[in-house]
């Protein structure tokens, strides 16, 4: 199991600080950190690599975004010392490094430590950096995730869409791992039985073109597609005429859907000994269009912090965290072709 490393007393480890030393003794700058944005900007792998962008223009253009809603202003205030004996100058890190730093966490899934070691900080001065970055890109990212009018989505309709073309929205859950909480009734909440493990979930919603829509809060691991989909607020924002689109562990929201006037397109259950020739040309149509929806899915997970098992030392920004990784896959090339 992976435990996040404690944030310390605010200074860098021994180790680092008498490697830093021995640098410093042969003329070697020890504040300059191990990679800045000029180290991957020009080369759109490295950037793909390190930040999940496809290039140095994204990169910059929500960079710059950010920093117009008001990121150069955000409380940091992060100067790094060497050690007590102010080894080197205080230094603060550039907000484009911190962006970068931020970025490459939730790209690689990188710990604490290995980011104090890139970024010549504590970890808790990494952590600081994380954490305010992370609430402040949650809010200012919002605008990216809205859910469109059905008479606009038709203007776009991909061709395994055709028969479906009065889709809204496209629903599935996906789980992140978490760490296994101490208190038994907590455990009891996040245990998930078809993950086998503690977990937190969420519905998305995603359009017919492969554009996240919708992102539910987190729930805790027990919780039911059903139950998550009747109470996360989608089901609020749909209208007459709408149509959405699940796999079967969503047919119970039928009900729920019909007294607004909204059609479910679900694979339908075998009535019979074997399906009829409609229902396997239905069963086949719906997975064809479904596909770009899991596509969506891989992209989320692209993102490695929420692979593996998340700590519990930051499961308080797990909603967070799951939101920004999941609106940033919009700014990606388009998954579905009309």
């Amino acid at each position: 199991m992976v435990h996040e490393e404690p944030s310390g007393s605010g200074n860098m480890s021994k180790e680092t600080q008498t490697f830093s030393q021995s640098l410093v003794s042969v003329g070697i700058d020890t504040n300059l950190p191990e990679i800045t944005i000029e180290s991957i900007q020009h080369s759109n792998d490295l950037m793909m690599f390190y930040t999940g962008m496809t290039d140095n223009d994204t990169f910059f253009a929500v960079f710059y975004s950010l920093m117009e809603q008001g990121a150069d202003k955000l409380s940091t205030e992060v100067l790094g010392t060497m050690n007590n004996n102010k080894l080197g100058r205080k230094r603060k890190l550039r907000r484009v490094d911190e962006f970068l730093l931020v970025m490459m966490r939730l790209r690689l899934g990188l710990l604490l430590k290995d980011l104090e070691f890139r970024f010549k900080l504590s970890s808790s001065a990494v952590s600081k950096i994380f954490n305010s970055w992370i609430l402040f890109m949650y809010e200012c990212l919002q605008s990216l995730v809205f859910l469109p009018e059905l008479e606009v989505l038709k203007l776009h309709v991909p061709k395994c869409f055709k028969n479906f073309s009065d889709t809204r929205v496209v629903l599935d859950c996906t789980e992140i791992f978490i760490q296994s909480p101490s208190s038994l009734e907590n455990k009891s909440l996040t245990f998930s039985n078809y993950k086998s493990h503690d977990t937190f979930k969420a519905l998305v919603g995603v359009s017919m073109t492969g554009v996240v829509v919708f992102i539910s809060k987190l729930w805790q691991g027990s919780s039911s597609d059903v139950e998550i989909t009747r109470n996360c607020g989608l089901i609020h924002l749909l209208m007459r005429g709408d149509a959405v689109m699940v796999d079967k562990g969503f047919i119970h929201i039928a009900k729920d859907l019909k007294c607004k006037g909204v059609k479910l397109d679900c694979p339908p259950f075998k009535s019979e000994l074997q399906f009829s020739r409609s229902e396997v040309e239905t069963t086949r149509r719906i997975a064809s269009a479904r596909i770009h929806v899991e596509r969506k899915m891989e992209q989320i997970k692209n993102s490695r912090i929420l692979q593996g098992i998340m700590p519990l030392a930051i499961s308080d920004f797990a909603d967070q965290i799951f939101f920004v990784c999941t609106a940033l896959t919009n700014l990606l090339p388009p998954l579905v072709s009309e």
